[in-house]
């Protein structure tokens, strides 16, 4: 199996703990657990990740749509948390808090939070994904 051109590597070295060595494009960070949950709190933890996938995605996609328009916009901020509601279904809730600068009317406002909704890491998440797992050759 060769990788995709955009694949994430998560690698456990087998040194114990949680802390897990991610590799995604360019960028090599830690991920891991809070304490109190095993880790050492040293890195985002997984549903950290996803949320910074939304937050960045809904960030790239309204400043693409601003700049396509010709429109103003400032500073933006995507502000993203993960919790859980076992009484809903799904279970996992992303809450996301969009910020925008710069001169926009009411109307462009409006339409860059309904823009942020085809995001398309809202989209994935929003309508599921199917996952191939292959096992790969023992390292």
């Amino acid at each position: 199996m060769t990788d995709a051109p955009h694949s994430v590597i998560a690698e456990d070295t087998g040194h114990g703990g949680l802390q897990i060595l991610i590799t995604a494009g360019p960028a090599r960070f830690i991920a891991d657990e809070p304490v109190s949950l095993g880790g050492l709190d040293l890195g985002p933890t997984p549903h950290d990740l996803v949320g910074a996938g939304l937050a960045a995605c809904t960030t790239q996609t309204l400043r693409l749509y601003a700049k396509r328009k010709g429109w103003a916009l400032g500073a933006v901020e995507v502000r993203v948390s993960h919790r859980r509601d076992i009484t809903q279904k799904p279970v996992d809730i992303f809450d996301r808090t969009i910020t925008l600068g710069g001169p926009l009317d009411e109307e462009q406002r409006q339409r860059l939070l309904e823009i942020a909704e085809l995001c398309p890491v809202h989209k994935l998440l929003s309508g599921g994904a199917t996952i191939a797992t292959a096992l790969g050759a023992a390292v």
